[in-house]
């Protein structure tokens, strides 16, 4: 698996990567230590998170390579995700989007930050 990264989603990712973050793509199933709730619908959500090196990653105990290198993901998530996918900036509403050659993933992923929690 290979997440593409658009030159405006590394804009918005940059500034988290001088620091050292962690980024995971999380799948927003309700499911581990940073989920606050599942998503009630039929819809697939995914959230950038940002975490330090020292914060717990345990739940996401699988990687996908990327054009900013290793992004963590839960390995259960795979089934949701394709062989190549795109992170890219909606250029209406300035959200990330993350697409497949299937189509939209998620039409709004957020950047969520948690260093220091």
């Amino acid at each position: 698996m290979y997440l593409n990264i658009s030159e405006e989603a590394k804009q918005k990712l940059m500034p988290y990567t001088k620091d050292q973050a962690v980024i995971v793509l999380d799948l927003d199933d309700g499911v581990g230590k940073y989920s606050k709730m599942g998503v009630c619908s039929l819809d697939t959500s995914f959230r950038i998170l940002l975490l330090d090196q020292a914060q717990d990653r345990s739940d996401f105990n699988a990687a996908v390579e990327s054009d900013l290198g290793t992004i963590y993901i839960k390995d259960y998530s795979h089934r949701y995700l394709d062989k190549e996918m795109t992170l890219a900036v909606d250029p209406r509403l300035q959200v990330l989007k993350l697409n497949s050659s299937s189509g939209v993933l998620d039409g709004n992923v957020p950047i969520v930050d948690l260093r220091g929690e």
